[in-house]
């Protein structure tokens, strides 16, 4: 029987949406490159062809996906489906401006094939199992000093008008290159995006407390429902360099990493501009998390924050509005990546 390819988008911060990228990184727009580090091991990045040659500000992108490949193709045997984990509007929107770069994840190529009875492109990505490599190296660690080695090259590599450098991140990238900044004095720019700026695990008890005031379950039951979070918190913080317990798709490991990381410490220490994008409807990073990084900037007197709030707008940077009756989302993400665009133009 033919094999019939459907193209599909899907993102820790992003709505399915179809498109038709490749397998390939040239498929992509991207020129593919790998390190070969004596300590972190292979280092794979890829940069934006557009405009390689040309003197460009350069931006590094990072976002969340766990241990996934760039481009998942699943494959039932009568039909497959490819499944992109780094969104290709988060990429080409900028090459025109910047050189637009990334890494991959630790021993993970760009494309993976999986097998599957079903094609369900949620449960194929929960159910894709990672490689050793990257269970071993997960956490923000090894991507900090992969991320620094790559700029360190690049900025000798690529023709850039001057020194600047800015970290973008999007959901859980956000949170790592926050620190990235923090530790590297060559990023001039920060960009958080449905980010946060609090502890990870803070956003699920505050999903909890708000849907019992929205009579979405009871205060009984949150209460129930956070001290449940508590104790799994507890085991975790219990043993956090676990690679072989999981937790909610990851190894004990990356919540220990990430979770024993908090972004607003490093940013009140900051004073390169720092950009906070946020939607009041997101339920992965909770508006009231960005909130409280904007109230900690206004009571300690910084001015290098620019907090940009999109009512409606959820995690994956559409809007929920409901027309006849119904919910549905628009896009709201050519808008905001022209304002990130133009945010860092003019700071």
């Amino acid at each position: 029987m033919k094999t019939r390819t459907v193209f599909i988008f899907i993102s820790l911060f992003c709505l399915p949406a179809i498109f038709a990228q490749g397998v390939n990184p040239s498929d992509w727009g991207l020129e593919a490159f790998l390190i070969k580090h004596e300590t972190l091991g292979d280092i794979r990045y890829y940069v934006t062809k557009n405009g390689i040659e040309q003197e460009k500000p350069l931006l590094l992108v990072s976002s969340g996906c766990a241990g996934l490949p760039i481009m998942l193709v699943v494959d039932n045997g009568e039909k497959s489906l490819k499944i992109g984990t780094v969104p290709p509007d988060g990429i080409h929107k900028f090459a025109d401006q910047f050189h637009v770069a990334f890494i991959g994840k630790a021993g993970t190529p760009f494309c993976d094939t999986m097998m599957v009875k079903e094609i369900n492109p949620i449960q194929n990505m929960e159910s894709y199992k990672p490689s050793q490599e990257y269970v071993q190296k997960c956490g923000m660690e090894w991507e900090i000093k992969a991320i620094s080695v790559v700029i360190d090259t690049l900025c000798k590599m690529l023709p850039r008008p001057d020194d600047t450098v800015i970290a973008m991140g999007m959901s859980e990238g956000g949170r790592l290159v926050t620190r990235l900044a923090a530790e590297n004095d060559k990023i001039t720019h920060l960009v958080s995006i449905v980010s946060g700026g609090l502890n990870q695990f803070y956003s699920s008890i505050i999903n909890r407390r708000l849907d019992a005031a929205a009579g979405k379950m009871t205060h009984q039951e949150a209460q129930t429902a956070v001290d449940s979070l508590f104790a799994v918190y507890k085991r975790i913080y219990a043993d956090p360099k676990s690679t072989e317990k999981w937790y909610y798709g990851h190894p004990y490991q990356r919540w220990g990493s990430f979770c024993n990381d908090i972004p607003l410490e490093h940013m009140l220490k900051l004073n390169i501009p720092i950009l906070l994008v946020n939607g009041t409807a997101d339920r992965n990073s909770p508006v009231l998390q960005a909130d409280y990084v904007m109230l900690e900037f206004i009571r300690h007197g910084k001015t290098n924050l620019t907090y940009q709030v999109y009512p409606g707008v959820e995690h994956s940077l559409y809007e929920i509005v409901v027309e006849n009756g119904e919910e549905k989302g628009v896009s709201r993400r050519d808008e905001i990546f022209k304002k990130i665009t133009d945010w860092i133009m003019s700071s």
